[in-house]
């Protein structure tokens, strides 16, 4: 038995605008990970070690890996793909290396609001299947701002 809580924990949820059509988002988001993903605050080595990820990616596709790669070509998972709905929705697992039955999740929503304008929805759930879940939910919270804003501002400096 794990010790996970019974107790449900309320999802995170952020939303931004960017000034791309659903499709462009998406592909941003997903391909250009590395491009967006603040990996010198976010990430296992940089929270670890103290050391920047040389690089943060997304594989494509259901049972596709997020994961880090340290310089000397350690990687590091974070998550897996388990919805990819390129333009629509993206759904992952989230547990950086724990066992897959702790992972929280997260889904991912293009919403297009005009002709290139598309709402970003994330929600981050399933706090409870963390043992840590209620202690860390807080500093996602938190955490999940800076990330968001990041996408925001890359997502138009790369146009």
């Amino acid at each position: 038995m794990n010790t996970m809580t019974n107790e449900k924990l309320a999802p995170i949820e952020k939303t931004i605008t960017v000034e791309r059509d659903a499709e462009t988002a998406f592909r941003f988001f997903t391909e250009g990970f590395d491009k967006w993903w603040p990996k010198e605050t976010h990430s296992i080595g940089a929270d670890r070690h103290g050391v920047t990820p040389e690089r943060v990616a997304v594989e494509p596709g259901v049972g596709g890996r997020i994961y880090e790669t340290a310089a000397d070509g350690t990687q590091a998972g974070w998550g897996r793909i388990r919805v990819w709905e390129p333009g629509r929705r993206l759904v992952f697992s989230w547990g950086f290396d724990k066992p897959e039955d702790q992972h929280t999740e997260v889904e991912v929503i293009f919403t297009p609001t005009g002709e290139s304008q598309t709402r970003i929805d994330l929600v981050h759930r399933d706090w409870e299947k963390d043992p840590k879940g209620a202690e860390l939910r807080p500093n996602y919270n938190k955490g999940w701002e800076p990330v968001m804003a990041n996408l925001l501002k890359q997502c138009h400096a790369h146009a």
